[in-house]
């Protein structure tokens, strides 16, 4: 495993897969407990249309560490595994279908 020490995130450049420009690495989040990197916090580019994008309070994009395929010169993103709005609002209404279904199943 390769080491990258954080401070040498800081300001690398975010591209999906797909060759869509997201933006800069402003700040990683942490699991206080683990110590695992959570979502990596970015600057979004001027030109991207955040509103289908994770955001802080800021506007700051909110990447999933699990998105990440590479990390050099410039960081990929897994434009499969990006978190975006939809995707969310389709997994959130799933599980209250699910949650719904289960709630209406005659108990054993």
């Amino acid at each position: 495993m390769v080491k990258i020490i954080a401070s040498k995130l800081r300001d690398v450049e975010l591209i999906t897969d797909t060759g869509i420009r997201l933006g800069w690495v402003y700040d990683l989040s942490f699991d206080e407990e683990t110590g695992d990197i959570l979502v990596i916090v970015a600057e979004p580019d001027e030109d991207l249309d955040t509103s289908e994008f994770v955001t802080d309070h800021e506007g700051l994009l909110l990447i999933p560490v699990s998105a990440v395929k590479s990390i050099g010169e410039v960081i990929i993103i897994d434009s499969g595994k990006l978190a975006v709005k939809s995707k969310l609002r389709r997994v959130g209404a799933i599980k209250r279908r699910l949650s719904e279904e289960e709630s209406q199943t005659p108990g054993e």
